[in-house]
């Protein structure tokens, strides 16, 4: 499936996907407690698409939310990394049972005195891509890139590209064209419920933040089938968070905003998960296979609540669990077939989930992004406080993509 333009006017949605949306419609960002006390953990959004630079499949995942932005808890963009003590992995399931058959996995080592840490890329397969460990085949080496500095691009043994380093946030959720209600309670989710910067556009989503990226790209990756989605573990074999499709976690395992009845989003087992953060916690650690068993339940109260069709119930649970992104070669590439920088997957799923949208004449939705990406590796746009060269707007102090 992809995106395909076409003319509505503002969208209006409904009251229950309002208060459906109303806690966290931020794609990842903050999504259970263990990540909000350690962002070096917290896996914002991930992306996955064909890349330009080798023709292979790139992917991304971003972390350290909200950087620059003052927020607290939150640091500025010269000062964010990756954490040592963690492993950050691509999850790539490769015969359909939602386990990993193949895995990347990138490790960065202490800063010495800066922000650019030393940095390695494993692969793994089998046993090995499952088992959340600092296990696998050696790529490459190489150092992270600090802001304002010199683009540091590790080369894998079979030319994959990695990046690492501080880039503008690449998520944005244009609601500015969404009519009330549901944009009134995104505004407040985002701006209020999670003391997110929020200013609606395509450009400002977040207002201005950066994020740590991760950027990896594998040349003859993707001319077949697979299912993709990140996540990040603590060394023992412990995932403490993971991602795959957009906005997941900020519609199925949420809190009760202000204002709102807290009984409609109390965990259906409630007995297992006493609070949603109880379940979140659950959810990062454990792996798509399980999703179904394990949040079958949640994922079909929420979509009741939408007031879906009972006859297509467990059709739509079955096709948002388990938790990943397809790839499929044959088909369309554009979300949920991928997710490349520039889509609105947030609009997408409100779409998707949404039985009262009104087509019109109008407003050309969904939006693209508008940030100054590039078709070059590592493909995101330069951070906020990126420096240029002097009376120049376009030309950074280094390069900042690979030419």
């Amino acid at each position: 499936m992809t995106h395909k333009h076409k003319s509505l006017k503002p969208v209006v949605l409904s009251t229950a996907l309002a208060a459906l949306c109303a806690p966290a419609f931020a794609s990842d960002h903050r999504d259970s407690p263990y990540t909000q006390q350690n962002p070096a953990a917290d896996i914002g959004d991930v992306f996955l698409f064909q890349g330009a630079q080798t023709g292979g499949l790139a992917m991304a995942m971003t972390l350290n939310p909200l950087s620059g932005s003052g927020a607290d808890g939150t640091q500025p963009s010269d000062k964010i990394k990756l954490s040592p003590d963690l492993i950050y992995i691509f999850n790539f399931d490769t015969d359909g049972d939602a386990k990993a058959d193949l895995a990347y996995k990138v490790k960065a080592g202490a800063a010495t005195g800066g922000q650019a840490q030393p940095l390695d890329l494993r692969k793994a397969i089998g046993a090995e891509a499952r088992d959340a460990m600092w296990t696998g085949t050696q790529l490459g080496s190489g150092m992270t890139t600090a802001l304002n500095s010199e683009l540091q691009v590790v080369t894998g043994k079979t030319d994959e590209l990695l990046f690492v380093g501080p880039r503008r946030d690449p998520f944005f959720f244009d609601f500015l064209t969404v009519d009330a209600p549901v944009a009134l309670a995104i505004k407040e989710a985002l701006a209020g419920g999670d003391h997110l910067p929020a200013a609606g556009s395509s450009e400002l989503a977040f207002g201005r933040t950066d994020m740590t990226l991760i950027v990896l790209e594998v040349p003859d990756l993707g001319q077949t089938p697979l299912n993709y989605w990140v996540t990040v573990a603590d060394g023992s074999g412990k995932t403490v968070d993971r991602m795959g499709r957009a906005g997941i976690q900020g519609i199925y395992l949420v809190d009760a905003p202000t204002g709102y009845n807290a009984e409609y989003y109390i965990p259906r087992n409630s007995a297992k998960y006493p609070t949603i953060g109880d379940l979140n916690n659950a959810y990062n650690a454990s792996s798509p296979d399980q999703d179904r068993a394990n949040y079958g339940e949640q994922f079909t109260y929420r979509f009741e609540q939408l007031e879906v069709s009972q006859n297509v119930l467990s059709d739509k649970v079955d096709f948002y669990l388990p938790d990943m992104i397809r790839w499929d070669p044959s088909q369309p590439k554009g979300y949920p077939n991928g997710r490349n920088l520039r889509e609105d997957a947030i609009y997408w799923t409100l779409n998707d989930l949404n039985p009262f949208g009104q087509a019109a004449e109008g407003v050309e939705l969904p939006h693209i992004g508008t940030q100054r990406m590039s078709d070059r590796f590592p493909y995101v746009a330069p951070s906020i406080v990126q420096e240029f060269k002097p009376g120049s707007q376009l030309e950074p102090v280094f390069p900042i993509f690979m030419e």
